[in-house]
C-alpha cells in the first residue's frame, strides 16, 4: 500500500508522460477510481485492461501499461479524432464506466480536459468530490462498492462472451448432426429453442467461474459451480443435456484466464493454465468403482480421454482453432476450424452415436476432410449423420471454447 505522497507523486508523473505524448496527436489515459489508499486493486487492473480495449477499438491504436504506486492505468495516443465527449461517452454509457477515469489529452495541450460535469459518489449519488470533501461514508463501503461493481461489470461482459460464442456455433448450418436453427441434427430431445433456453441458464454461470480462477480457487470449487450450471441448465430446457460437456471445456478455459489475468499473464498462457487446474482429472477414467459411464468405457477399451484429454493436454485442438479463426467468425471460416477439430480431437459424443471405433474413425475422417467451402458436400455428408443418428457434440463444445478464447483475448488490451 502506498502513502499519499507516493500516489500523488505517481499521478503528476503520468500526467506528464502524458502531456509528452499529446504534443503531436494528443493522449488519452485510463485509469480506475479505487476509493482508499490501495490502488493496486485487482479488480482496477480488470477494469482498467478492459476500457484500454475499447478506447484502442475506437482510436484504432495501440497502449502502454503505466504501472505505480497511483494503480494500473494505460496510455495511448488519440488517433482518429477522439476526444473528451467519447470518453465521457464510454465513463458513462459502458457497464462499469463509473469506475473508471478515461482523461484525455488535446494535440499540443499540457493537461487533460474537464469532462464538464462532476462524477458521482458511488453510494448516494452526489458529486463525488463533495462525499470526499465531507467524508460523508465509511472507506470501507465505498470500497466494497468499487469491487463488487466491478465484478459484476466483468461478469457481465464475460456472459455476454459466453453467449456470443455459443451462438457462433450454434447458428451454422450443415454440421454434421448438430443442432441449428433449422434442424434438430440428430437429436431428437432437442432443438434450436431448448439450445436457447439452455444457453442463457449456463453462460452467466460459466462467466462466475472466472472469479475461482482469479481468486485462486480450487479444481473441486470449479466442478460444485459446474454441477449448479447443471441443474440450472436442466431447469431451464427441460431435463436435456445440451451443454453439459461445454460447462466442463469452457468454465475450464474461463477460470485459467482469471488464474492468469490474477498473474498479470498473457492470453497464451491460459491453456497450460487450465492444464494445471485439472491435473489428475483423466486418471478418474481408470479409476476403480463409481459409475461405469460411457466415458469410462471409452477409456478403457479404446483409450479415448475426450474432453478430459484435451483438458489435460492444454486444449490443443482449441488452441489450434483459435488460430484458423483468427478473428474471422464467418461460417465457412467457423465451419474449417469444427472439421479440424473433428479430426483432431477425441469427441466421446460421437464414439458413443457411432457404435463401433471404426464408425467413429469412418466418421471423423469424412468430416474432417470435406471442403468447408462445399455446400453441396456439406450437405450430403450432414444428411449422412442424420440418416445415422450421428453427431459430433463434443467437437462443438470444442469450437464454442475456440471462439470464446478469442473474445478474451480480445476483451483485455494487456492479456
Amino acid at each position: 500500500m502506498s502513502s499519499a505522497d507516493d500516489i500523488l507523486r505517481a499521478r503528476e508523473e503520468r500526467a506528464a508522460r502524458a502531456a509528452a505524448l499529446a504534443r503531436t496527436d494528443g493522449a488519452v489515459t485510463v485509469k480506475a477510481n479505487i476509493p482508499g489508499p490501495d490502488k493496486r486493486l485487482g479488480e482496477g487492473f480488470l477494469l482498467v485492461n478492459m476500457f484500454a480495449a475499447l478506447v484502442c477499438r475506437d482510436t484504432g491504436g495501440d497502449a502502454v501499461a503505466d504501472d505505480g504506486a497511483d494503480g494500473f492505468a494505460a496510455l495511448m495516443p488519440a488517433l482518429e479524432g477522439f476526444s473528451k465527449a467519447r470518453a465521457v461517452a464510454l465513463e458513462e454509457g459502458e457497464e462499469g464506466g463509473r469506475f473508471i477515469d478515461i482523461d484525455y489529452f488535446p494535440p499540443g495541450g499540457a493537461s487533460s480536459v474537464s469532462r464538464g460535469s462532476p462524477r458521482t459518489c458511488y453510494l448516494c449519488g452526489r458529486p463525488a468530490a463533495v462525499c470526499a470533501r465531507e467524508r460523508a461514508h465509511d472507506p470501507r463501503e465505498l470500497l466494497s462498492a468499487f469491487v463488487n461493481g466491478a465484478r459484476r461489470c466483468i461478469t457481465s461482459r464475460l456472459a455476454a462472451a459466453v453467449s456470443d460464442a455459443i451462438d457462433a456455433e450454434l447458428k451454422l448450418e450443415d454440421k454434421f448432426g448438430l443442432v441449428s436453427p433449422a434442424s434438430r441434427g440428430s437429436h431428437a430431445d432437442m432443438d434450436y429453442r431448448t439450445m436457447l433456453l439452455a444457453r442463457d441458464a449456463v453462460a452467466p454461470r460459466i462467466a462466475e467461474m472466472f472469479w475461482t480462477g482469479f481468486d485462486g480457487g480450487s479444481f473441486t470449487q470449479l466442478r460444485a459451480l459446474g454441477r449448479e450450471a447443471e441443474s440450472a441448465m436442466y431447469a431451464a430446457d427441460g431435463g436435456v443435456n445440451a451443454y453439459k460437456g461445454l460447462i466442463f471445456v469452457a468454465g475450464l478455459l474461463v477460470a485459467a484466464a482469471g488464474r492468469v489475468l490474477a498473474a498479470r499473464g498473457r492470453a497464451d498462457d491460459m491453456y497450460g493454465v487450465a492444464a494445471d487446474i485439472c491435473a489428475g482429472v483423466c486418471d478418474e477414467l481408470g479409476a476403480p468403482g463409481g459409475e461405469d459411464t460411457f466415458g469410462k468405457r471409452a477409456f478403457r477399451l479404446y483409450g479415448v480421454r475426450g474432453a478430459r484429454g484435451q483438458a489435460a493436454d492444454g486444449f490443443p485442438a482449441v488452441r489450434r482453432a483459435e488460430k484458423l479463426i483468427g478473428g474471422d467468425l464467418s461460417p465457412r471460416s467457423l465451419r474449417a476450424a469444427l472439421c479440424d477439430i473433428a479430426g483432431n480431437a477425441e469427441d466421446t459424443v460421437l464414439l458413443k452415436r457411432s457404435g463401433s471405433y471404426d464408425r467413429y474413425l469412418y466418421f471423423k475422417k469424412r468430416i474432417s476432410s470435406v471442403d468447408p467451402g462445399d455446400e453441396t458436400e456439406l450437405g450430403k455428408i450432414n444428411a449422412e449423420c442424420v440418416a445415422n443418428g450421428i453427431s459430433i457434440g463434443g467437437s462443438a463444445d470444442l469450437l464454442v471454447a475456440a471462439v470464446l478464447a478469442g473474445k478474451l483475448r480480445a476483451m483485455w488490451k494487456f492479456f
